[in-house]
């Protein structure tokens, strides 16, 4: 009896490994996902650190808090150019934020599209192995039918040898 051969295996084989490519790329995509979303914290929280310093520095403004007393007018003009300073530094991570962000949407637009192409992937796959079932059934009634052939062939000449024996 002969042995099933499927005549579209390597292009199966090759939709398997372009499969797992898509699998692997997936992966990569989603990890690098992940590491922009952190940076995003971290610069989230640098703003609000920075917001918080110059909210503070801004109710210290006139004082000393450590001794209590008021301060001088070049002490206040120099804590004021510093406010100042961090201002831009909140608008300078403010940008970075924002900027992030567009990294950050841009990198789930390829997870998606990552996605996408394993769920194509995955679809190519499953024609190819229903249309292998599908080969493999049709091969083994084909076989079975020879089979029956033979065997009623056999009865046949088993029937007619005992019969002209007789």
């Amino acid at each position: 009896m002969t042995k099933f051969v499927y005549r579209l295996e390597l292009l199966l084989e090759h939709k398997q490994e372009v499969k797992e490519e898509a699998e692997r790329e997936l992966l990569r995509r989603e990890q690098e996902l992940e590491k922009q979303q952190l940076q995003l914290e971290t610069l989230r929280r640098r703003v609000q650190e920075l917001v918080e310093k110059r909210q503070q520095m801004q109710r210290d403004l006139l004082s000393n808090p450590y001794t209590g007393t008021m301060l001088s007018g070049r002490e206040v003009q120099q804590r004021i150019e510093y406010i100042k300073a961090v201002g831009v530094q909140i608008e300078e991570a403010q940008a970075d934020v924002s900027s992030q962000r567009t990294l950050v949407a841009d990198c789930q637009h390829r997870v998606q599209q990552g996605k996408k192409d394993v769920q194509d992937a995955n679809r190519e796959v499953e024609v190819l192995q229903k249309h292998r079932a599908k080969q493999e059934e049709r091969f083994l009634r084909e076989q079975e039918k020879q089979e029956e052939l033979a065997l009623d062939e056999i009865g046949n000449v088993l029937y007619t040898s005992r019969r002209t024996s007789i």
